[in-house]
């Protein structure tokens, strides 16, 4: 199936239908990614409703968004940060932020509870939900790869999808009006290098974290997750 979504004015933003776990594949029309919905019009909210997006979940803090999103009266936005942006430990961490998987078991460390919870909130939110946070890419990308782990994907799934977000945010710096301040574009060659790098420190991540245990322990129980099966999941 087409994943990719090209609603006006949306970037990385895709249908995760289809995407193999251990019960099937994620089912279509029922969780989305997408960089920051602040880029997108009216016609994109449209467009987005029409294709069953009934929830956004941002992941970053309340006060990092420019500009509100605009939303629809179908489609309801709440935020579910997954970091502190002033812990003064994360800020010398990560500078100016998250912006690789190398820094994912770090980032774990520092905001266990506020990523769990956001996994736990994806779950309980029911079909119709898409997760963002600004590009798309390290925020989203980590909470979503927690959740594949824990439904059993296997590692090169997660490293397959980073490659999408990797290249859909590159393609958007190159059509971007105002420069990006810490970012660009990069040709073939520097990104597929951008890849690689970041493609086997996702491997690394996976082969070290165990979703179940991270999820138990910090209040996502089983049951949770089977009941989002329901709705998650399709046969092969």
């Amino acid at each position: 199936m087409a994943r990719e979504r090209d609603w006006p004015g949306a970037f990385n933003t895709r249908d995760l239908g289809g995407i193999p776990v251990a019960a099937g594949v994620l089912a279509p029309g029922v969780l989305f990614r997408s960089g920051q919905p602040q880029t997108w019009g009216s016609k994109a909210w449209a467009r987005a409703e029409a294709e069953g997006v009934r929830r956004v979940l941002d992941l970053r803090d309340p006060s990092e968004p420019r500009g509100s999103a605009e939303g629809t009266e179908a489609i309801e936005y709440r935020f579910a940060p997954v970091e502190d942006p002033i812990l003064p430990a994360f800020r010398e961490r990560f500078d100016p932020y998250l912006n690789h998987p190398s820094g994912y078991a770090d980032f774990v460390g520092f905001f266990s509870e506020r990523i769990a919870g956001a996994v736990g909130e994806l779950l309980e939110a029911g079909p119709g939900t898409l997760v963002c946070c600004s590009a798309g890419r390290d925020r989203t990308g980590l909470v979503m790869g927690i959740l594949l782990l824990r439904l059993g994907a296997d590692a090169e799934v997660l490293v397959h999808e980073d490659e999408l977000a990797v290249r859909a945010v590159n393609e958007h710096h190159l059509h971007r009006e105002k420069p990006h301040p810490y970012e660009r574009w990069h040709d073939e060659p520097e990104l597929a290098e951008i890849i690689r790098s970041r493609g086997d420190a996702v491997r690394e991540f996976a082969a070290d974290f165990d979703a179940h245990d991270f999820l138990r322990a910090h209040g996502v129980s089983d049951a949770a997750v089977e009941r989002a099966c329901d709705w998650l999941i399709a046969p092969r």
